[in-house]
């Protein structure tokens, strides 16, 4: 394999497990700079029209202009969502991202007829033009990232993807102010300074790692909302996706209501001065490429999209924060938490919408998301009219009540996802106590069904089984347990399956329930020994799981040592009465090569035997 290639052999390690492997990959950094100099390109532009649109208003009563300015940079996405889709769909995507950027040469080279003729009429057709190369980047690009990059690097790439976005916007924002104010009468050399990185941007692009076409034959749809309407429906069969969706639109929606309302804000309660409200802004964007570099460590090789209920809590808070703050350092100090929560709450759901949408619909699925965030963002500015200029309510309550749904929502979420919620919750305690080392995980694929046997040392076993994969993992358990009642409420989120051991026939319903899931596809996972080991030794496997068992499906045996002596396991006859090692103690788990559905309890105890070293 080369050095530059991203898509791992087979059997290899992931390639995109890292930011270092990531960042030293020549193609990686190839799309991460063409796409961070488009935004900056636009960013730099958009700031130059608005500027121009200010002494418009100044000079002549034009300031709709400024308002024309966010209007038409809004348009294409809602008219062309649909034909980006389609292309992303058909063509390679690489090659999509290729022809899209050198577009952009050509929208450069009319934006410096536009410069020099001083008309803000003719600087809103370019940005139209600017807004419409976007449009048709943003499905091949974030289309582009699961191609390439294999589920254990895609959300730490999403962290990166989004860094970058936002500090593109921070820089060519303040770069387009200082660019204005230095050559405003040198229409050429801002347009040539435009021009040149469009040009660079496109060099770097022919860098990109080329992936073929995903093979949709669909024939093309001149109806501009036809994949729009197509895929919500899609979105519509699949509750995680839609919720997905709903979540990015609605940190959209968060982000320029926030954007908007900061300079409100900054003038009414805070009172600060130009400089210190584009401080402000900075800081939001930086909070978020801090967070979305967080969500990529915190997610590590898994999609966590469990994340995305705590980054929106903490957004929400933050947020009401920041509405109620009265001072500039205090709202910066706000700023920053409200962008590194919102980075929490976003990249997980990119990376679950990106990684999990159909191959041949991941464009028409991505121009849908771009389509929806529009929607969110012109929801917010017509809040913001709504809210302050009909009602008079100051921005900061405008903001602090903004917190307060963001908070609220995030509850909801979290109940509608609950399963993903406190897998990740379980997953940050286990790095927290524990030194968990996994080994032979590779074993265990992305699809298809098998049962997970592992040997029974502490009460803390399910975890660490469920840590062997990123998949779902249901737990058969002992029904007196499942009947805790605090607990009980954790153990269906988790779906798990009771067995009740009173009578035989209960029994066998759930061994049977157990083997229609392996059956489905599902991974179940059970203990054979039947209970947590009383001397530290693996106890006799019990016959149940042949009833789980389905021959020709796999069986994967599981080891899980370092735990004897914790206080979570029976060391000493009783529960916490030893503490020795209690802080992060290493816990190795072993996943051994599957075996057959049809195993013998002996042998299968004999299998995970073998993995004690």
């Amino acid at each position: 394999m080369s050095k530059d290639s991203l898509s791992p052999a087979p059997g290899a390690p992931s390639q995109g497990g890292s930011y270092w492997s990531l960042l030293t990959n020549g193609r990686f950094e190839a799309f991460l700079w063409t796409q961070f100099l488009g935004a900056f390109n636009d960013n730099l532009y958009k700031m130059i029209v608005s500027l121009v649109a200010v002494r418009a208003a100044a000079e002549a009563g034009g300031g709709k202009y400024l308002a024309l300015a966010g209007a038409v940079f809004v348009l294409p996405f809602l008219l062309f969502a649909g034909y980006a889709g389609q292309l992303a769909d058909r063509y390679s995507k690489s090659k999509v991202l290729q022809v899209t950027k050198s577009f952009e040469i050509v929208t450069m080279l009319i934006g410096i007829g536009a410069l020099v003729s001083g008309r803000i009429e003719y600087l809103l057709i370019v940005l139209f033009l600017l807004a419409t190369q976007a449009n048709f980047f943003s499905p091949a690009k974030y289309g582009f990232l699961p191609e390439v990059i294999d589920e254990a690097g895609i959300s730490r790439a999403n962290g990166l993807l989004e860094l970058t976005t936002f500090v593109a916007i921070v820089i060519g924002t303040s770069f387009g102010t200082f660019l204005y104010s230095t050559w405003k009468d040198a229409p050429i050399l801002m347009g040539g300074t435009l021009l040149g990185l469009a040009i660079i941007g496109s060099l770097l692009s022919l860098f990109i790692q080329k992936v073929p076409a995903s093979g949709s034959t669909e024939p093309f749809h001149w109806n501009p909302f036809h994949e729009i309407v197509e895929g919500t429906k899609e979105l519509a069969k699949d509750r995680m996706q839609a919720l997905s969706v709903i979540g990015i639109s609605w940190f959209w929606f968060i982000g320029a209501l926030l954007q908007m309302a900061l300079l409100l804000m900054g003038k009414e309660g805070l009172h600060a001065t130009d400089n210190e409200i584009g401080f402000l802004v900075t800081a939001l964007s930086l909070g978020i490429g801090l967070g979305s570099i967080a969500a990529g460590s915190l997610c590590g090789s898994r999609l966590e999209v469990g994340l995305a209920p705590m980054g929106g809590l903490l957004m929400g808070l933050a947020t009401v924060g920041l509405g109620l703050s009265t001072a500039h350092e205090t709202a910066m100090f706000w700023l920053l938490f409200v962008g590194v929560a919102g980075g929490l709450f976003v990249v997980p759901l990119n990376a679950w919408l990106q990684e999990k949408s159909a191959v041949r619909e991941k464009g028409r699925i991505m121009a849908t998301n771009n389509f929806a965030n529009m929607v969110g963002v012109i929801l917010a500015s017509a809040c913001l009219w709504l809210f302050h200029d009909l009602l008079g309510i100051k921005a900061g309550w405008i903001i602090a009540g903004t917190g307060v749904l963001m908070a609220v929502s995030s509850v909801f979420v979290a109940r509608e996802m609950p399963l993903f919620a406190v897998r990740f919750v379980l997953r940050v305690l286990s790095w927290i106590f524990f030194d968990v080392r996994l080994e032979g995980g590779e074993h265990i694929p992305k699809t298809g069904g098998g049962l997970l046997a592992s040997n029974h040392i502490s009460y803390a076993d399910s975890v660490f089984v469920g840590l062997c994969t990123p998949r779902v993992v249901r737990f058969v358990m002992w029904k007196p347990i499942y009947d805790i009642p605090v607990a009980k409420t954790v153990f269906d989120w988790l779906e798990a399956i009771p067995i009740d051991a009173s009578s035989p026939k209960p029994t066998i319903r759930a061994l049977r329930a157990a083997r229609s899931v392996v059956e489905s596809g599902q991974l179940v996972a059970m203990f054979p020994e039947g209970s947590i080991t009383r001397d530290g030794e693996m106890q006799k496997f019990e016959r149940g799981f042949e009833r789980m068992a389905v021959p020709g499906l796999p069986i994967f045996p599981i080891h899980i040592e370092g735990l004897w002596g914790h206080p979570l396991s029976c060391k000493g006859g009783a529960l916490m009465k030893s503490w020795e090692k209690v802080w992060r103690p290493v816990v190795r788990i072993r996943v051994g090569p599957p075996l057959d559905g049809s195993a013998t309890p002996d042998e299968l105890r004999e299998a995970v035997e073998r993995l004690a070293k």
